[in-house]
């Protein structure tokens, strides 16, 4: 045990999680597949090494534990009900118990690493930017993939799958390692808002700036308008955390500024006008509002393994096709059932609300604007990313502003 302390074998368990996460992501599933096989995540290697660096970070601060503070009780609680409405629902009707579980470590690690406290300084500092060097080079990786004619890279059941876009699709975009270019924006934007947040941890700015570059084009190749825009709401949260409100003087470089955000968000909005019907948000809510009055209150328990392979016909959009309610939260009730999509629901609120409150910043404001819009737009987070997008986002409430420091 001491040979554990001494060597912080968590530090490796955590980096190794990190690494399999952004670089090499591999799972099993019963499909093979590049949709169903996201859908249905099973074991995860990633998820694997981050369950052996929660027993070891519990195990060196056992005496940290107790006593729990009435937050903390509280989460636990909802994570306990989570768990037993899903038991009940999956042995009755459902029949898939690794969303679950993923789920569960997802929920479980933020609240160890809340828990127990933080590492030693230097070991934090050496993870952090072991996490943001991990994150720059696979997006280079997925430059370079996007270039090579391929729009994702699946590694699943022991199998690599090298998918391309059909050449007749209506639009160009990009996947990488996720499963849909909405969940890797919505990785996108958590990781630019980490980058911001933590710039002045890399040893040299053109690192900075050279990262974020290749975070911004990425983002740009996935074609997703509702990421690019909330990007601005974390460039504009960063500037508006450096100025002390305080003692606030008006400077005319702000209007330049203004200037520069006023044009770029003009110009988004001028794209996306072009392209989607924003009266009704891209066809959205007539999506929620069929899937919701068609299945979901036709079916509370859950479709559990019909999830992905049936579809619904939204009458409002003349008799369109989906496989899904195009939101997470509406999503975990359609696969799931209502009371489980509820409790996953309101402990997802848990979270936001207490990474704003220990964050206080227009930063981690931004970043949760961006990531809940793209959340509620479409299925943008899969179980198996959860994990990196908590970590992300309590990273962000914690970094220092001259209003909080």
């Amino acid at each position: 045990m001491k040979w554990i302390k001494k060597h912080e074998i968590d530090s490796w368990f955590f980096r190794g999680a990190v690494a399999l996460m952004l670089l090499f992501p591999a799972f099993y599933s019963p499909y093979t597949d590049v949709y169903q096989s996201a859908y249905y995540a099973g074991f995860s290697w990633a998820y694997f090494l981050l369950v052996l660096y929660m027993a070891v970070r519990v195990w060196k601060n056992r005496d940290r534990i107790w006593p729990v503070s009435a937050v903390g009780i509280l989460y636990f609680a909802g994570l306990l009900v989570y768990n037993l409405l899903s038991l009940y629902f999956n042995h009755k009707y459902l029949h898939w118990y690794w969303e679950q579980i993923n789920n569960t470590v997802a929920f479980l690690l933020l609240a160890v690493i809340v828990g127990v406290g933080e590492s030693s300084e230097k070991e934090r500092d050496g993870n952090i930017r072991f996490l943001m060097y991990c994150v720059i080079f696979s997006n280079v990786g997925s430059i370079i993939y996007y270039m090579m004619g391929y729009t994702k890279l699946l590694i699943c059941n022991n199998q690599f799958v090298f998918f391309e876009l059909p050449e007749n699709f209506y639009e160009t975009r990009h996947y990488w390692l996720y499963s849909h270019k909405s969940e890797y924006a919505v990785m996108l934007v958590a990781f630019i808002a980490l980058l911001v947040a933590y710039r002045k941890k890399f040893k040299s700015q053109l690192t900075f700036l050279v990262g974020t570059v290749v975070l911004l084009y990425c983002l740009y190749l996935t074609h997703s308008w509702t990421g690019i825009a909330g990007v601005f709401l974390i460039f504009a949260g960063y500037v508006a955390d450096q100025i002390e409100w305080k003692h606030f003087h008006f400077r005319a470089w702000y209007l330049a500024v203004l200037a520069v955000f006023g044009f770029a968000g003009w110009k988004v909005a001028r794209d996306v006008l072009a392209e989607r019907n924003i009266w009704n948000l891209g066809g959205r809510i007539p999506i929620w509002k069929g899937v919701w009055t068609s299945t979901i209150l036709k079916y509370p328990e859950g479709w559990g393994m019909r999830f992905g392979e049936s579809a619904i016909s939204i009458e409002e959009l003349g008799g369109y096709w989906v496989n899904n309610a195009h939101n997470v939260f509406f999503n975990q009730m359609l696969r799931f059932s209502i009371p489980v999509g509820i409790v996953f629901t309101l402990l997802f609120i848990g979270i936001v609300v207490y990474t704003l409150v220990k964050g206080r910043s227009f930063l981690m404001a931004g970043t949760w604007i961006a990531l809940l819009v793209l959340m509620d737009m479409d299925y943008a987070m899969m179980s198996t990313s959860m994990a990196l997008v908590f970590l992300i986002v309590w990273l962000v409430s914690r970094y220092k502003t001259p209003n909080n420091a």
